[in-house]
């Protein structure tokens, strides 16, 4: 159906209209409800005094706005915002000619090639984060109450530090390193609450209120301003001479573009590619680490299956073995990315008159049967990837946290009825928008959780979480404040 509703199919609340409902408790849940009762295609109504907005799961929809016409669909006006704020006029931010200028030059640093490169970097910091943390647990008898985010970011940004920019962040024990810990915990907290998450709603409405010192806006600049200063600190170290910068990594690639002049790289540029990558390099996969350590500890017997793989496996995996060796991991993986998926909701503008294609013919509330939907320039799309991912038209037990489905014969989606991004998911978007690092992230997330299963159990301590987004997935206790994801952690027996 295609219809003007909420789950209890009304006209949303007075002011808010439709948009707040998702945002609060389980993130991705509401918009999951509407799917399963409503159809892959749901007209909201907008907060104030925006207008009605389309949320969908269509994947004729999505690839027609992520992939065949993904610069008439930038991002809506709300989020261009937030990611200059946060991460500076990079890669993230940029649309259209722009967008794709910046993509050809930074595609090469993140090529197949370029992420085996990566290997021993990224093992030498998970190994350095593991042994850390043995100690840390052994201190406390081999029996620990931790917070998972704070040793899976170590270990990513300490791999993002080395493997772009030559930079050693010390496993988290760097002055830069704890002061960008705690101003993204800062940001991230903030977002959470309720004046956070009613802020990206009235900045829709009333963009110029962007020009006032509203606290949530404050914390996303003191994250950027933050990691701003150690990227001038990268710049002013990395050598000027061409000769000596001829390396294939993210600072030298940049460098080699700033000083070219026919290449059009400014000094400003420079420094937010340096933000993006050093945060979104490190925290999108810690995120969905967190969560996937979590969803194992709530179940030890696919916890123990993959441990045994690990273990059983006996040399040190190559970074061939993690390609095509380790076929549970490679399934856990893809569960938890699926779960998971850390930019968990996005949306697009339309930048023109159009008409969406549909997967399957709609039926509207008057019984119109509809094989198109005609949409105006300004309709705002909503696209929540991470109900998506789990949608139970498309996957079945979508909800449930089950690898197994990968391995099954006949357990995935036909392609016809998925999206048609990395592994028929969303997690990585798709399209000319897709994530540019996702090599570098999926070998990243295999060696890091394989470290830690194979040298840990983890157990649920009983706590009732939930997802929630700021600014992307985090977990967080149902009733409490800010994130938190506590796991129980003792030394496994191998």
């Amino acid at each position: 159906m295609f219809l003007l509703a909420t789950s209890s199919q009304s006209r949303g609340h007075w002011l808010w209209g439709h948009e707040l409902e998702p945002l609060t408790g389980y993130f991705g849940e509401v918009y999951a409800s509407w799917f399963d009762r409503l159809g892959p295609v749901v007209r909201m109504r907008g907060s104030l005094i925006h207008g009605d907005m389309l949320t969908v799961a269509d994947p004729a929809i999505i690839s027609h706005v992520l992939g065949k016409h993904a610069y008439d669909y930038p991002k809506s006006p709300i989020l261009r915002p937030i990611f200059e704020r946060t991460l500076g006029r990079g890669l993230a931010w940029a649309e259209g000619d722009e967008h794709k200028r910046m993509r050809a030059l930074l595609n090469p640093v993140f090529s197949a090639e370029q992420t085996r490169g990566m290997f021993e970097d990224m093992k030498f910091c998970t190994d350095r984060m593991v042994a850390a943390f043995v100690a840390h647990v052994n201190t406390r008898g081999g029996d620990a109450i931790v917070q998972a985010r704070d040793w899976t970011s170590r270990a990513t940004l300490d791999i993002i530090g080395r493997v772009a920019f030559g930079h050693d962040f010390g496993c988290g024990e760097s002055a830069e390193a704890k002061q960008i810990c705690r101003v993204w915990i800062e940001m991230v907290d903030g977002g959470m609450t309720m004046g956070g998450r009613i802020a990206p709603l009235i900045l829709r409405n009333f963009p110029f209120l962007l020009l006032f010192p509203i606290p949530a806006i404050r914390a996303q600049s003191a994250v950027r301003l933050t990691v701003q200063g150690l990227a001038e600190q990268l710049i002013a170290k990395a050598p000027k001479d061409p000769e000596l910068i001829k390396g294939g990594d993210l600072l030298s690639t940049l460098m080699r573009a700033n000083i070219r002049e026919h290449m059009n790289i400014s000094r400003e540029e420079l420094l937010d590619h340096i933000c993006a990558f050093i945060l979104l390099g490190h925290e999108t996969t810690a995120g969905t680490l967190n969560f996937t350590l979590h969803a194992l500890a709530q179940n030890p017997d696919l916890q123990d299956k993959l441990r045994r793989e690990i273990v059983s496996f006996g040399a040190e995996p190559t970074y061939q073995d993690f390609q095509n060796k380790l076929p549970y991991l490679d399934v856990v993986v893809k569960e938890g990315l699926r779960m998971f998926p850390p930019g968990a909701h996005t949306e697009r503008v339309a930048a023109r008159d159009d008409i969406l294609p549909l997967g399957k013919p709609l039926r509207t509330t008057s019984g119109k049967v509809l094989t198109s939907i005609r949409i105006k320039k300004g309709q705002l799309i909503s696209i929540p990837t991470i109900a998506i991912n789990r949608n139970n038209a498309v996957w079945g037990d979508g909800r449930t946290f089950r690898p197994e489905r990968w391995l099954t014969p006949g357990g995935l989606p036909d392609p016809s009825e998925s999206v048609k991004g990395w592994s028929q998911l969303l997690s990585f978007l798709d399209g000319p928008r897709m994530c540019i690092g996702y090599r570098v992230a999926l070998l990243e997330f295999k060696i890091i959780l394989s470290s830690l299963i194979k040298t840990f159990v983890f157990h649920d301590t009983g706590v009732k979480m939930e997802p929630a987004m700021s600014p992307i997935l985090q977990p967080r206790i149902i009733g409490e404040k800010g994130s938190s994801l506590p796991l129980r952690v003792t030394l496994a027996e191998l």
